[in-house]
């Protein structure tokens, strides 16, 4: 849950749940933010599962990880529901 818990990370997210693929350099270029800070964010994203990389010539291009985004939610829905 910790890579759900920063703004930047949760705007990457969402950006990408209304493109099917951005590169990094788009990603940069609309969160206006450093290519070493939003570089950082998507290895986290990446490494929890949430986005999937793939190279496009020279660039790394992500997309979102759907089933692991789901598989999340259900989780904290069913915690939630525990908790009550």
């Amino acid at each position: 849950m910790n890579a759900l818990s920063d703004d930047v990370r949760l705007r990457i997210l969402e950006m990408l749940t209304r493109r099917e693929e951005m590169c990094a350099q788009e990603i940069i270029e609309h969160l206006g933010l450093s290519q070493s800070t939003v570089s950082r964010h998507l290895s986290q994203l990446a490494a929890t599962g949430f986005l999937t990389e793939r190279r496009k010539e020279a660039n790394k291009c992500y997309s979102l990880n759907t089933d692991r985004v789901v598989d999340t939610v259900r989780a904290l829905t069913n915690f939630l529901a525990k908790q009550q």
